[in-house]
């Protein structure tokens, strides 16, 4: 009960609540691949941005994977297009590694990109296909 909520207190600040921060990002639908992005912990304000925790490079699929985080709310930046995109998210349980869960960012207007959230489930007991969101982790 006390995820569910830090979950809704998160996103009542405009944070979208996740579990990990890995997965796959795209511009208006396409992969946003090889491209230099940039994690931030939220100023005191809860504003972007405070401290700079890691900058990291999607790979040619446009996958990220950024791990460990703590608890708290964060803020990405990624280049795209020339310009500087942020997403708004809070680790509702700081982690040491991403198993489980994936994102999907998706950058459809200039400035603001939106989260979704999904638990992978696969029973087929085939790998992952390299270019699939919830294959980050070759």
């Amino acid at each position: 009960m006390a995820r569910l909520k830090r979950s809704q207190a998160y996103a009542s600040e405009g944070f979208e609540p996740v579990y990990c921060f890995a997965g796959q990002v795209k511009v208006a639908g396409k992969r946003l691949s090889r491209e230099i992005f940039s994690v931030f912990a939220a100023d005191q304000e809860r504003k972007c941005c405070g401290t700079l925790l890691k900058t990291a490079r999607t790979d040619q699929h446009g996958h990220f994977l950024i791990e460990p985080l703590p608890e708290g709310r964060y803020f990405a930046k990624f280049k795209t297009n020339g310009s500087d995109d942020l997403v708004s998210f809070a680790v509702v349980e700081g982690y040491e590694r991403c198993d489980g869960t994936h994102l999907e960012i998706n950058f459809s207007k200039v400035g603001k990109g939106t989260i979704q959230d999904h638990i992978d489930i696969d029973d087929s007991g085939e790998p992952c296909r390299e270019y699939q969101p919830h294959c980050y982790r070759k």
